[in-house]
């Protein structure tokens, strides 16, 4: 009896030390473990994920998604049983507000970390990416957690909790949690030229490849077009269709304690469309994984709405 209960004690220890960070893991810089690419065509990145435990996904990682898709050829070749769940959306591959049928039996596993919610089946999904993408990991399970990118090796990971380094010696962006455009925001002032600067809230779009993504109405406000800038008109395909932007290099870019200098702008020209219109005075764009890779390692504590980026030249 008592070899037993020296075995259950061992065990029982065992498996709490697995189920908590050990001090020194909280207080250290997180070491990211598994591999992402970004997307050659969208900008995008994209994850290992598994389906129902077992069958595996290439999921874009999309926080301006508010859902979890399933590209519809997908579910036809691995599943053939109809769902009785219906959802309404606006979302990709469709025009307009859409209802179709959801799946809310199943789950998805990212990095270890299990979620069950409804996903949607979304026509042309591939089409909009690419046919090695199965799928879109959005808000309803990214904001769940804390998520740590490491540019340089191409890696990330989820943390139990933001470690008290980084806490301490990373600097440091509140962002605001937009219900309705399901984005995070942070205040930024960037100089077009040396004399000519715009000020106001960025978006967080980590579709997005490039610096900054200016608004079509902002972008007729500073009035690019007179500004002695080298320019080159991009037309682009997204979620919501072709867009077209003109696309320069900006004399830098400042969000709080930040500055990128040679920042790469997309200014959005159209007269409709998701990017025509800011959704409140005080935004002027979008900022995406093209800028985070400028900090070189970055932590996302979604649930406590902070960014954390390492300075330049810490160890």
């Amino acid at each position: 009896m008592k070899k037993r209960l020296i075995i259950i004690g061992l065990l029982g220890s065992l498996l709490s030390c697995t189920g908590q960070p050990s001090s020194s893991d909280a207080n250290s810089t997180p070491v990211p473990k598994h591999p992402y690419r970004f997307h050659s065509y969208t900008s995008h990145i994209y994850v290992d994920a598994f389906l129902n435990d077992s069958l595996p996904l290439r999921m874009v990682y999309d926080c301006a998604a508010s859902f979890v898709w399933l590209d519809s050829t997908f579910v036809d070749n691995h599943y053939g049983y109809e769902s009785k769940l219906t959802m309404a959306f606006e979302g990709i591959g469709t025009e307009g507000r859409q209802v179709v049928k959801a799946f809310q039996d199943w789950d998805v596993t990212i990095a270890g970390k299990r979620e069950e919610f409804p996903i949607i089946p979304a026509p042309n999904l591939r089409s909009t990416f690419c046919d090695s993408v199965d799928g879109v990991i959005g808000l309803v399970f990214i904001k769940k957690y804390v998520w740590a990118f490491d540019f340089k090796t191409q890696s990330f990971d989820i943390l139990p909790v933001v470690p008290d380094s980084v806490k301490r010696n990373w600097h440091a962006l509140k962002l605001f949690y937009r219900d309705k455009m399901y984005y995070f925001e942070a205040p930024a002032t960037l100089y077009l030229t040396d004399s000519v600067k715009v000020s106001g809230k960025l978006l967080f779009d980590s579709g997005m490849g490039t610096d900054v993504r200016l608004f079509s109405d902002v972008t007729r406000k500073v009035n690019l077009e007179s500004l002695d800038i080298d320019r080159d008109t991009i037309v682009s395909k997204g979620a919501s269709g072709n867009s077209t932007s003109e696309s320069f290099i900006a004399k830098r870019i400042v969000i709080q304690n930040f500055t990128a200098d040679s920042a790469a702008i997309r200014a959005t020209t159209d007269a409709s469309g998701h990017a025509s219109k800011a959704p409140s005075k005080d935004v002027i764009g979008y900022f995406g994984f093209g800028l985070l890779q400028r900090m070189g390692e970055v932590v996302i504590d979604f649930p406590n709405q902070v960014l954390y980026f390492k300075p330049k030249g810490a160890e």
